[in-house]
């Protein structure tokens, strides 16, 4: 028989459940009658964890935490009344964990506003913009009794009503109300009820995602003239600097000019004059050694401009692979702000070699002037007319290179733009197989609990069956079989739920396939070693560390690391290259705390391709290392 207390609080249970699914449809309904499951609760969390809750919401994920940590260690007590508010617990973790994902998505936008705010009056701009904001770690007193909380609870939903949460689609702000009118019923003898306290918490967690929403719906509407104007004084700021450089160099060759035509004066007089004519001849040679050194200083702040972008694009591409919405909008800026420096820099030369071209074109001028006046020697001619010739071909030279470098970049920028264009369209689309390996593990959850009361029926047929053992021996041989087959069936469904599980976050780090019994993850080689090297990278170890976790948590598993090369480079050196990268993986894990007799490693070299070797898309999924997993 149940004690007052666990009856009170599975009776506020039934009426709260019916309350909060009254508007939804039925597959809605059959997913609220699951909130108080861990799986969902612990996928929420993740999710929150995931989105940067741990700063931006730091409150509500550590109470989140707490209450899910409960529900995990008392899920299966032998006391029914604790199993009840192990339920609750997951319950509440499940609302608090996406209250702290609705608020860490508002809280991180807000950051990256910050960042462009700070990016614009940096850039001699100015922002006026204001906007709501709340810290991570909010000090929250809910009152002394069940009473006082509720009515906490009805302040945070008046608020997100007041702030427009009613407009929104899917809020659940009409379900949190229906949960604290069931709170008040049972709170009306008693100030302090367990069930009323669980309510009046899943119905301000409720509220507080409302409102956080539409907090996240504000600041978003700031982000595109904000990101506007700072590109635009990004660009001005590049144009003046430009602007000031060009104008330098023009003063620069305006007195280069200046005495090339003092040269050509002297030269009538150098009989006379040859000590003066000499000095402006070293000046010359000055003024040239000048501009050859802007030249050379040019091209080495290109190559150190071109070396920032490709790093900065590398750090892109990986955020739009795995990082957060805030990573990547960082990103975005840096490699905006190198892409305009090489920019820059690319018109600074192209001015330079204008300008050059122009001086040839006064010296072949001067020289015909020369010749039809007669005011030069055949010696002097000639010597200016190899000069001209000379500089006329470091000009081509110039221009050629230029050309090669502008076409190279193109090129470059091309796959670039295409590569950013795979990563996020893979991300999207490993979103979307994770979306579905979550709803895989939702069904074979719910496969598990149908299993468990099956048992149970099983069992107490079993103990029937023994009560009448002296009558009838052979129907309870038959229970005890079917007793067997159902347990040996749930053990079954929940080896299933557990690799699907490991499935699930495997995938998240790379692409996945099923080979005859085998799960394959494959890991891009680019992402985990330079190329033609066998070493990790650093990036490369922080998601090897989460594979690890994933893998010591089944200890039924076998892991196979396989090593695969694209073609380029002899045969030999591919698998040699291809061994020591499975190894290099495999040592790792090992170190991570994977088991080393369940993992082994193998090079395959150019052997098994996945795509064509003849483009660079291709060879990039050739290079590769897959984790083959066996049960």
């Amino acid at each position: 028989m149940l004690r007052k207390p666990t009856l009170i609080m599975v009776l506020s249970l039934a009426l709260a459940v019916p309350a909060m699914a009254a508007d939804q449809t039925p597959k809605q309904a059959l997913a609220q009658g699951q909130l108080n499951g861990l799986i969902e609760a612990q996928n929420a969390l993740m999710a929150a964890d995931q989105a940067g809750a741990q700063q931006y919401a730091k409150s509500l994920y550590d109470d989140a935490q707490m209450r899910l940590t409960f529900a995990q260690s008392n899920w299966n007590a032998d006391k029914r009344a604790t199993r009840e508010m192990a339920k609750m617990r997951a319950e509440e973790a499940l609302w608090g964990a996406r209250a702290a994902l609705a608020k860490s998505r508002w809280i991180g936008t807000n950051a990256a506003l910050r960042g462009l705010q700070a990016d614009v009056v940096r850039l001699g701009g100015s922002s006026n913009l204001t906007w709501m904001d709340e810290p991570g770690s909010v000090v929250v007193s809910r009152g002394a009794n069940s009473r006082e909380r509720i009515e906490y609870a009805q302040a945070v939903i008046d608020s997100a009503k007041a702030a427009g949460a009613e407009m929104l689609t899917g809020n659940d702000l009409k379900p949190a109300q229906e949960n604290l009118n069931t709170a008040r019923k049972l709170t009306k003898n008693d100030s302090t009820v367990e069930s009323a306290d669980h309510l009046a918490y899943d119905a301000e967690m409720m509220a507080r995602r409302a409102l956080y929403m539409v907090r996240y719906n504000e600041s978003t509407r700031y982000m595109p003239d904000l990101q506007a104007t700072r590109t635009r004084l990004a660009q001005a700021e590049a144009d003046r600097i430009a602007l000031a450089e060009r104008q330098s160099r023009e003063m620069a060759e305006a007195r280069a000019a200046e005495l090339q035509r003092q040269l050509d004066a002297e030269a009538a007089n150098r009989m006379a004059q040859a000590a003066d004519l000499e000095k402006l001849r070293s000046q010359l040679a000055d003024s040239q050694r000048a501009l050859n050194d802007q030249l050379a200083a040019d091209r080495a702040a290109r190559a150190n401009a071109e070396a920032s972008l490709d790093a900065a694009f590398q750090k892109y591409a990986s955020a739009v692979a795995e990082g957060t919405s805030s990573d990547i909008e960082t990103l975005r800026r840096q490699l905006e702000d190198q892409q305009m420096t090489l920019r820059g820099i690319q018109s600074r030369e192209e001015s330079n070699q204008q300008q050059r071209a122009e001086q040839i074109a006064a010296l072949q001028n001067q020289l015909k002037d020369a010749q039809t006046q007669g005011s030069l020697n055949a010696q002097a001619l000639a010597d200016r007319q190899a000069d001209i010739t000379r500089r006329q071909q470091e000009l081509d030279q110039l221009r050629q290179e230029r050309q090669a470098d502008m076409q190279r970049r193109t090129d470059l920028d091309r796959q670039r733009d295409q590569a950013i264009a795979d990563a996020t369209a893979r991300r999207t689309e490993l979103e979307a197989q994770a979306q579905a390996m979550r709803e895989q593990i939702e069904q074979a959850n719910n496969a598990a609990q149908q299993a468990n009361a099956a048992a149970q029926v099983a069992q107490q047929q079993a103990q029937a069956a023994q009560q009448q053992a002296q009558t009838s021996s052979a129907a309870l041989q038959s229970a005890t079989e079917e007793l067997e087959r159902t347990r040996q069936q749930l053990a079954q469904r929940d080896s299933d739920a557990r690799r699907a599980q490991l499935e699930t976050e495997l995938a998240k780090y790379g692409n996945t396939r099923n080979d005859e019994g085998r799960f394959i993850v494959a890991l891009s080689g680019g992402l985990l070693f330079d190329t033609g090297k066998s070493m990790l990278k650093p990036g490369a170890k922080s998601t090897l560390t989460k594979i690890a976790n994933q893998l010591r948590s089944d200890d039924s598993i076998r892991i196979s690391v396989e090593g695969h090369t694209d073609s380029v480079g002899s045969e030999e050196m591919n698998q040699q290259l291809s061994e020591k990268r499975a190894a290099a993986v495999r040592d790792f894990l090992v170190n991570a705390g994977v088991p080393g007799d369940r993992i082994s490693s193998d090079g395959q070299g150019e052997g098994e391709p996945i795509a064509t070797n003849k483009t660079a898309a291709g060879r990039q999924q050739n290079r590769r290392v897959e984790l083959v997993i066996t049960h």
